[in-house]
């Protein structure tokens, strides 16, 4: 069984009707990631799908969200002569595990075609427990460096997880996997591990 993405009166969206966006001018204004994470995250499998434009919207703010902790990791100046805060080192311990469990969690979803669910676990896992929390603990005070190892383990998070945003978000995902380290000629986040 399989669900279709219906209009706000619950009839089946189609273009023959006349009821459906227009899927380039969707992706234009939110972005195709934008637009693939909000069809997914609320389309759990075989319900339809009451469309609403703010669903794409919620898949850019997210490709906002991770584009933001880009930067804000890319902008720290990294001092090799400190050591590493006590609290950046159970942040990091903290986060590992809360990555682990979220990591198997994913793979049970996609083993049992739970895409939707997947996608929530990944979202969660980054806005909440990577952006809110691990970010908010690790990120040094204004005008501060940042220690060597809290900065490679925050990067090393990142690169995991790009890897399990990228079937969700495939172009803001190769976008920045390919510059939070040098990688090279033809090395595509696609075929990474």
């Amino acid at each position: 069984t399989y669900g279709f993405t219906v209009a706000e009166d619950g009839r089946k969206m189609s273009k023959s009707l006349g009821n459906s966006p227009d899927p380039i001018e969707l992706m234009q204004k939110y972005s195709a990631d934008g637009v693939r994470v909000g069809m997914l995250i609320c389309s759990p499998a075989g319900n339809d799908l009451p469309f609403d434009e703010s669903m794409p919207e919620q898949g850019r703010n997210f490709g906002n969200k991770i584009w933001n902790a880009f930067r804000l990791a890319q902008q720290w100046q990294i001092d090799t002569t400190i050591p590493q805060p006590e609290h950046s080192k159970l942040a990091a311990e903290w986060f590992d595990s809360v990555l682990s469990d979220a990591l198997n969690q994913v793979e049970d979803d996609f083993n049992k075609f739970r895409i939707s669910e997947a996608l929530m676990e990944v979202y969660k896992l980054f806005w909440d427990h990577f952006s809110a929390s691990y970010l908010e603990v690790v990120k040094p005070a204004f005008g501060s460096p940042v220690d060597k190892a809290t900065y490679d383990q925050t990067i090393a998070f990142f690169d995991k997880l790009l890897r399990v945003l990228h079937p969700f978000m495939p172009f803001i995902t190769e976008e920045l996997w390919q510059l939070i380290e040098e990688r090279k000629e033809g090395e595509s986040i696609m075929l990474a591990p």
